[in-house]
C-alpha cells in the first residue's frame, strides 16, 4: 500500500497535479508519522485505516468549506477525499451485516451488551476496513440488546 501511494504521489508530482499530490502526500505523511510514533512499520490493515481516516478528514474539510460557501476549496478537498476512497476496498452491503454480526456473536460467545467490545473487535479483525463501523455498531446493539 505504501509503495502504491509513493508511486501515485510521484506520478502526481511529475504531472504537476496539485489535487492528487495533496491527497497522496497527506496519506503518505500520515502513515509515516504513525509508523514513527509506533516505532514499527504498519501492516496493510493499519495503512488502510490511516488512508480511510485521511479521506474522512478531507471529507469533513470539504463539507466545512461548502457550508462557508467556498465552493472552489470544497470541490478540491472533495476530490482529495474521493481519490483516497478509491484506494480503499469496497464497503460491505448493509444487508450483509445481520449475518456477519450473528457469526461474530457465535464466535465470541457474546450474550449481553457487556460483550459488545469483543464482538466489534472480532468484526474489525475479520472484515477490516470493509466494515462500516456505524452500521456494525447498530447491528450489534440490536442483536445483543
Amino acid at each position: 500500500m505504501k509503495d502504491q501511494l509513493k508511486q501515485l504521489h510521484q506520478k502526481a508530482r511529475i504531472d504537476r497535479d496539485a489535487v492528487r499530490t495533496q491527497a497522496y502526500g497527506a496519506a503518505l505523511a500520515a502513515i509515516q508519522e504513525g509508523e514513527v510514533r509506533a516505532n514499527q512499520d504498519f501492516d496493510d490493515a493499519k495503512m488502510l485505516a490511516v488512508v480511510e481516516k485521511e479521506s474522512g478528514k478531507f471529507q469533513e474539510s470539504a463539507e466545512a468549506f461548502a457550508k462557508a460557501e467556498r465552493q472552489e476549496q470544497a470541490s478540491e478537498l472533495q476530490a482529495c477525499a474521493d481519490l483516497l476512497k478509491a484506494l480503499l476496498p469496497a464497503k460491505l452491503e448493509a444487508n450483509s451485516y445481520p449475518k456477519i454480526v450473528s457469526q461474530a456473536i457465535e464466535t465470541t460467545s457474546a450474550t449481553s451488551m457487556k460483550d459488545m467490545g469483543k464482538v466489534m473487535a472480532a468484526l474489525k479483525k475479520e472484515h477490516g476496513s470493509a466494515l462500516d463501523m456505524r452500521i456494525a455498531s447498530d447491528a450489534v446493539k440490536n442483536a445483543l440488546g
